[in-house]
């Protein structure tokens, strides 16, 4: 009797292990040089949790929607490797990049990626290149993957809708004139718009990161900002006039 039992239940988890097998091999891990073999967590046919992908490059650590998110180690076919934090597929945050040499002490860069691209030892995702034209400026991105902007302008005084007084004709509220993308496969559209006595506030779709923009302000200001990461992003201006 207590050998039927202990055989039934071997028997279940090794049933299991082979589907879980099953299940992760038929799994979708989307990004190319990771394609060929997947063994891990699965969601809805993509990887997703802890597993590991073998292509041309081999990873493993977190996924999420089929693409590498969260900690984990990316080995290069070079024997060159990543190991740190990852966002849809590519370095982003904090990590370390290991170069090996035959016969010599491995080469490391430790510090912070966005966009694939190594920033220092500072965690950067943006770059903006006025911010000595206002009193203050506020540039984040959301902790999560996101493809929107929202520009807030803001000053202690101003009119309503930003039409300038007959009293003061410097006395309006900051807008948006215009925002265009600066690269041509890179489209954006306005979603949203809002203003106040004092402040508005318009929200942008943006098709695709890295990107850069260039915004034009009611007052003449003209401005690029390059967005590195994915997410959806949070852009105050802010003039005490």
């Amino acid at each position: 009797m207590k050998y039927s039992l202990l055989l039934s239940v071997v028997l279940f988890f090794n049933q299991q292990t082979v589907k879980a097998q099953q299940d992760s091999s038929s799994c979708k891990v989307s990004v190319m040089l990771l394609q060929g073999q997947y063994k891990g967590e699965c969601k809805n046919g993509l990887a997703d949790g802890k597993g590991e992908a073998i292509g041309a490059n081999r990873y493993e650590g977190q996924f999420k929607m089929g693409m590498p998110n969260g900690k984990g180690t990316y080995h290069y076919s070079d024997s060159s490797y990543y190991t740190g934090n990852m966002q849809e597929g590519i370095r982003e945050g904090k990590g370390e990049m290991h170069y090996l040499f035959a016969g010599k002490p491995d080469s490391v860069i430790k510090g912070y990626w966005s966009a694939d691209v190594y920033r220092g030892k500072n965690y950067k995702t943006y770059d903006f290149n006025v911010a000595d034209r206002f009193d203050r400026v506020d540039i984040e991105p959301s902790s999560a993957t996101g493809n929107t902007i929202t520009i807030e302008t803001s000053s202690t005084t101003g009119s309503p809708n930003g039409v300038t007084r007959n009293d003061a004709a410097s006395d309006y509220v900051l807008t948006m004139i215009d925002l265009i993308s600066m690269h041509p496969s890179t489209f954006i559209r306005k979603e949203s718009v809002f203003n106040s006595n004092t402040k508005a506030s318009v929200t942008y779709f943006i098709s695709r990161f890295p990107c850069t923009l260039q915004g034009t302000l009611s007052n003449g200001i003209v401005f690029k900002l390059e967005l590195y990461k994915a997410a959806n992003w949070k852009a105050k201006f802010f003039i005490n006039k």
